[in-house]
């Protein structure tokens, strides 16, 4: 009982010096010191703000190159927000080179399409999907004045569908419910193999001469049947059509032959977004911007359908009014994603960057120091954002003016390698979400007289 008392005794004693550090640091200004920049050989206080709000809008810039990104993207799923997503794929086929040597006695027995995943995917994989596979019609040369495939390009066909498959896709492990391996096979027409195995044995010019070929049997597109909704996937453009062989003997001797994609860099994927219902259902080429304020206090962003984020900061000069302000010391702006609006399924991406852009959105060069890395607040979600350090950014816009900062600031990109390929997305509370922890932040830390 005396140990008890004494220590009970003893505890605001103990408590003083934690308290008395405690009404200190309440007190005071953080400081820095300038030396004599600023003010004489006086200690300049640093202020911290928060109250210069951040304008969005969210931008559709039309189209953007999907040839020649080494992945075809095939799929259809249904996002609240961004609305029915869907992406085919057009391929330019090529034969077998070099040719293999048949005999009369070579047997032709089957035709399959194979594709192989690259274990990128968006969406609910639990799904089963079904992939169809029609041809051609017309050979896959640019359009004119162009050098390239675009995802809003498309490629003539025939709507008949030459064959299907129905599958469930576990990407993570690298499996799909076929025989438990990693590639799509998709039995194609037996007639369609007979006539390849023919020009195979015989070597006509059909065969033989590339550009022949090319008109003769034109190409192929994959596409999902819009019945079958659940994720996007990757596949590696190494699709082969595969013919299958054998020459008979004592021992049978099982062979095949692949035409494969000709010209990796024309391969391309058409990727479209029917947003009607959703909060960017006015969003088009038409319309292509759209402020926060008319879609909820949110802006969206999924470069994949053509949807940036652009963020303005028109009251920003408001800070050379400040009497006591001197100089921008540091500016972070920190994008937080409105909570309920991510999950598993639709996940956010894990690097944005920050480019320049202007009045028309143009996207220009990115911020050398604009790569906002993805922190996630795992516990309770509230903290999860990307964080910039913009203060060079900001402070020549103090030099700008308020004209220019209502007219020029950024835009929000994805990283170059993934900007065409990943479904990714993000949807941003603006300073007026009813949420506070929705809300994009910009931090200034300015240096002050007083």
């Amino acid at each position: 009982m005396v140990r008890k008392h004494c220590l009970k005794s003893r505890i605001p004693f103990y408590l003083l010096p934690i308290l008395f550090l405690l009404v200190i640091s309440a007190c005071t200004k953080p400081q820095i010191s300038f030396q004599s920049v600023y003010n004489g050989d006086n200690a300049t206080n640093v202020i911290r703000i928060d109250t210069f709000a951040v304008q969005l809008s969210t931008v559709f810039l039309d189209s953007f190159i999907t040839s020649g990104s080494s992945a075809q993207l095939l799929g259809r799923y249904i996002d609240p927000f961004f609305g029915v997503i869907n992406s085919r794929s057009f391929t330019d086929i090529g034969a077998p080179r070099p040719l293999p040597t048949l005999t009369s006695s070579s047997v032709y027995d089957s035709i399959q399409l194979i594709l192989q995943i690259n274990k990128n995917f968006y969406g609910d994989t639990t799904q089963v999907q079904r992939f169809l596979v029609s041809q051609l019609t017309q050979v896959m040369d640019y359009p004119a004045l162009q050098n390239a495939f675009y995802n809003i390009d498309s490629i003539p066909y025939d709507p008949t569908v030459l064959g299907y498959a129905d599958v469930k896709i576990n990407p993570t492990a690298g499996l799909t419910s076929q025989r438990k391996g990693d590639s799509i096979k998709i039995s194609m027409p037996y007639s369609m193999g007979q006539q390849l195995f023919g020009l195979m044995y015989r070597q006509p010019d059909t065969i033989t001469n590339i550009a022949t070929f090319r008109g003769y049997f034109k190409g192929l597109t994959v596409y999902p049947d819009p019945n079958y909704p659940g994720a996007m996937y990757g596949f590696k453009d190494s699709m082969v059509l595969r013919i299958y062989y054998h020459e008979p003997g004592p021992v049978t001797n099982q062979l095949t032959a692949d035409f494969t994609i000709m010209n990796p860099s024309t391969q391309f994927n058409q990727i479209s977004a029917d947003r009607t219902g959703t909060p960017l259902q006015l969003l088009n080429a038409a319309n292509p911007e759209i402020s926060s304020r008319a879609t909820g206090n949110q802006a969206f962003f999924q470069p994949a359908t053509a949807v940036y984020t652009k963020l303005l900061f028109p009251t920003i000069t408001n800070l050379l009014t400040y009497q006591d302000y001197l100089a921008v010391m540091k500016a972070e702006l920190i994008i937080k994603p409105v909570q309920g609006t991510y999950s598993p399924l639709y996940s956010l991406p894990p690097i944005l960057n920050l480019t320049l852009t202007n009045q028309g959105n143009t996207i220009g060069p990115i911020l050398p120091y604009g790569n906002g890395n993805l922190t996630i607040d795992y516990l309770y979600g509230t903290n999860t954002s990307y964080s910039y350090d913009i203060t060079t950014y900001i402070q020549n816009a103090m030099n700008q003016g308020a004209e220019n900062n209502a007219k020029n600031g950024l835009m929000l990109v994805a990283p170059s390698a993934t900007s065409n390929t990943s479904f990714s997305r993000i949807v941003i509370g603006d300073a007026f979400n009813n949420q506070k922890s929705n809300q994009i932040s910009l931090q200034i830390y300015y240096a002050s007289y007083y």
